[in-house]
This record gives structure tokens, C-alpha cells and sequence, in this order.
């Protein structure tokens, strides 16, 4: 794993970056949603570093989301990125690993990769085209969805 002064790249991060994640059961689901709610900053931050654990993936076993400091949990939701070559974790899975809110995202390289685009472009994206969104890990074995969205974004 790496590790040292500069874990995550400090550089990634923008200033002012804030995001969120909480842990819902939304009435249009089937399954609990982790939302991942912030300002342009915190996402484009969130997909600089996403994109940074793809690059440092020989060196990178796992990232914790929540565990970045400009990430804010409501109450102890864990969610933590597991790169996978596994073919059958292309699309990506959610998976509830302990207790009720602690969860690994499995998720191959390359699907990881476009999450982090599209993060980037929910960052850029005009507020009033309705860009403000993005979905992932919707695959049929997953223990819940993710949902990324943009706050804040006037």
C-alpha cells in the first residue's frame, strides 16, 4: 500500500473541496443508496484522487473515500475502493463488508477510471443543463447503489 506524507497527493485536492456521504433508503430505490454529495471542488478533488488511485494501482490495494479529509461521513459509514482484475467486478459492485454501514467498493481499473470522468464533468458541467449527477455500482449483486451529485453548484 502507499503510503508517506503525500497520501493522498495533497496536491489533488482543491481548495475549499467539500463532500458528503450518507448512507439513505430513498423511496425510488430497491436498495440502500450511499450518496456522495459536494461542491465543484469536492468533486473534481474526489475525481483527481479517483483517478490518482487508478495511476498508483500496482502500489494501491485499497482507498478509503470516506477516510479523505474533506469527506464528511454521517454517522460510521465506511467506504472504501478495492481495485479488482476481476472481469465479473467490471461494472462494479457495492459490498457490505461488517456491521451496517462499513462497505468496499469493487470495482475494476478501467470502470474506475470513467467514475472518475464523470465526477470531473459533474464538476464542470453547467447547473441549469441537469448534468448535476451521476450513478454507479448499479449491477443486480450489489448491497446498494452509489449516487454522486453536485451541491452548491450556483
Amino acid at each position: 500500500m502507499v503510503r508517506g506524507h503525500d497520501y493522498p497527493p495533497n496536491w489533488a485536492v482543491l481548495p475549499g473541496a467539500e463532500v458528503t456521504a450518507e448512507l439513505t433508503t430513498p423511496n425510488w430505490a430497491k436498495r440502500p443508496v450511499i450518496e456522495i454529495l459536494g461542491n465543484r471542488q469536492g468533486l473534481l478533488s474526489l475525481g483527481n484522487l479517483l483517478m490518482w488511485v487508478c495511476g498508483a494501482a500496482a502500489d494501491l490495494e485499497t482507498f478509503s473515500i470516506t477516510g479523505l479529509s474533506f469527506v464528511h461521513a454521517r454517522s460510521s459509514l465506511s467506504l472504501i475502493v478495492v481495485q479488482s482484475l476481476d472481469d465479473q467486478e467490471r461494472a462494479g459492485r457495492v459490498v457490505r463488508v461488517d456491521k451496517d454501514q462499513q462497505f468496499e467498493w469493487r470495482v475494476h481499473q478501467e470502470t474506475l477510471e470513467r467514475m472518475a470522468i464523470g465526477l470531473m464533468c459533474v464538476a464542470f458541467y453547467p447547473y441549469d443543463e441537469g448534468g448535476d449527477h451521476t450513478h454507479a455500482c448499479r449491477h443486480a449483486d450489489s448491497d446498494a447503489e452509489l449516487f454522486f451529485a453536485a451541491t452548491n453548484m450556483k
